[in-house]
């Protein structure tokens, strides 16, 4: 769930945070990183496991990337690209990685990871939709809160969203 996970993650964010020093584009992007790298890994045959989470959906992995973050950028950069490791572990928690703790806490009880629950994505979302409204409802809430945004910050002005994909900041 693409849309679900960038629209809960900027939700949170700016509940939280607010507008203040947040490039929301690093967690538009940390917020499906773990998506992208779990399923990128099964596409090239690195892992075919059952539930389609693997090394990406652990707490490991959200810490490796905010260390590699803390280390390798410096003053401002490293504020706008720690958004990044927010976005994930926001990821995380979208997705109730709580409730695998086989995967979440890898490798603290051994070396398996969880068989459930699985990841929502297969061709069945498009050949039997109703059996996936659960899916379909996160997409939609997720796509309603990017829109939300959109509106509210007036995004879809050809200048604010060029600065907004500048330097990732809302204006009021």
């Amino acid at each position: 769930m693409l849309l679900w996970h960038m629209g809960v993650a900027v939700a949170i964010m700016y509940v939280t945070i607010g507008r203040r020093r947040v490039d929301y584009r690093y967690v538009l992007l940390g917020a499906i990183l773990p998506d992208v790298v779990d399923g990128g890994l099964h596409l090239v045959g690195v892992y075919d496991g059952p539930a389609g989470r693997w090394i990406a959906h652990s707490l490991l992995a959200a810490l490796v990337i905010a260390v590699v973050i803390l280390l390798g950028f410096r003053a401002e950069r490293r504020t706008a690209v720690f958004g990044t490791f927010v976005g994930w572990l926001l990821h995380l928690v979208g997705d109730g990685m709580w409730s695998a703790p086989e995967t979440f806490l890898w490798p603290a009880f051994g070396t398996d990871f969880a068989t459930e629950p699985r990841e929502p994505y297969s061709w069945d979302l498009l050949t039997d939709p109703l059996a996936h409204l659960g899916t379909w409802g996160g997409e939609i809430v997720g796509l309603l809160i990017l829109l939300w945004f959109l509106v509210a910050f007036s995004l879809a002005e050809p200048a604010r969203r060029r600065r907004f994909l500048k330097d990732g900041a809302l204006r009021a």
